[in-house]
């Protein structure tokens, strides 16, 4: 559970795996009742079944965390965020080491705006579990919304560092540029942005793909502009751009840069490439169709060129 995936994704816990430790208890029996009601749809009802399974008093005090951590989660489907505050702060008092709670009760706080709050919390968490890679990316992320960007980069390299799956998240899943030109996180992408200074304005490129691939959109942005002040016909530069702009959602800059980098180099395939994959993403197939024909009149040894043609019907 990454707070990336933007706020509301919550861990919750099912009591159905938990009833062996327990049998006996018949806080146990009313946290299942639980369990069935929200399985069904039934979220007051759930609410009461584990209200009842605390007030029976017989669960241990890492079910009872449990217990507040759902509770926590109904709430909030409920729309009572105050509610949800105080269950997910009594997961986290309960046990102290309960990351899950800490992220519920944090992106509780993020989703309000309310970073400092969220920071303070995640400050906490990391006492107690340091090297927790989910805990490390959130406050990472935290200190991204906040523009303290050498605090959220140490942070993210270092949850990458812990489980470099985590780099899997950094980018939307939708970008359609996910597998060409953009690639998953990587702690190489954070050694060449946290490395000395840029030494040559293709370095400066190198960086702003590797800005581009950790989800730090506008520092990626300013690279590439950087480069195209000193070098406007670096075409390189252009197209980077094209895919950081379109990442940020302004596609009508995405393909004047595009169109700049396809002035300055005619006959790269890869520019018409890149700018067909936009126009696709948007649905305009006609101009799609021209730009991937155009990259495989050019190249026609590419098989993504020839895919591309043939997912639209243009050859076999």
């Amino acid at each position: 559970m990454h707070f990336l995936r933007l706020f509301f994704v919550f861990c919750s816990l099912s009591f159905v795996t938990l009833y062996s430790f327990s049998v006996k208890a018949e806080g146990i029996v009313y946290a299942r009742a639980a369990q069935e009601a929200e399985d069904n749809g039934d979220y007051p009802l759930a609410i009461k079944y584990y209200n009842e399974a605390l007030a029976e008093g017989d669960l241990s005090t890492k079910l009872q965390a449990y217990v507040h951590n759902n509770l926590g989660l109904l709430h909030l489907e409920l729309g009572n965020s105050a509610e949800a505050e105080t269950d997910f702060g009594k997961a986290v008092t309960l046990l102290p080491d309960y990351a899950d709670a800490y992220l519920n009760l944090t992106n509780l706080y993020a989703a309000q705006n309310k970073f400092d709050e969220a920071l303070n919390i995640l400050n906490q968490a990391l006492l107690q579990t340091p090297e927790n890679p989910d805990l490390l990316l959130n406050r990472g992320l935290i200190f991204k919304e906040k523009h303290e960007t050498s605090a959220a980069l140490q942070d993210i390299s270092q949850s990458i560092l812990i489980e470099p799956s985590i780099g899997e998240s950094l980018i939307q899943p939708d970008n359609v540029y996910l597998g060409n030109y953009i690639e998953p996180a990587t702690i190489d992408h954070f050694i060449t942005i946290l490395s000395e200074e840029p030494d040559s304005l293709d370095a400066f490129v190198k960086r702003a793909h590797a800005y581009l691939c950790t989800g730090f959109l506008d520092l990626a942005l300013t690279d590439t502009e950087y480069v195209i002040e000193l070098e406007p016909r670096s075409f390189k530069a252009y197209t980077t751009k094209g895919i950081i702009l379109y990442s940020q959602g302004a596609y009508d800059k995405a393909i004047r840069a595009f169109d700049n980098a396809q002035r300055l180099a005619p006959n790269d395939p890869e520019i018409f490439y890149l700018r067909g994959k936009l126009y696709k993403g948007l649905g305009d197939n006609n101009n799609a169709s021209f730009d991937f024909q155009m990259a495989f009149s050019i190249n026609r040894q590419d098989p993504r060129y020839r895919k591309e043609l043939q997912d639209l019907g243009l050859i076999k």
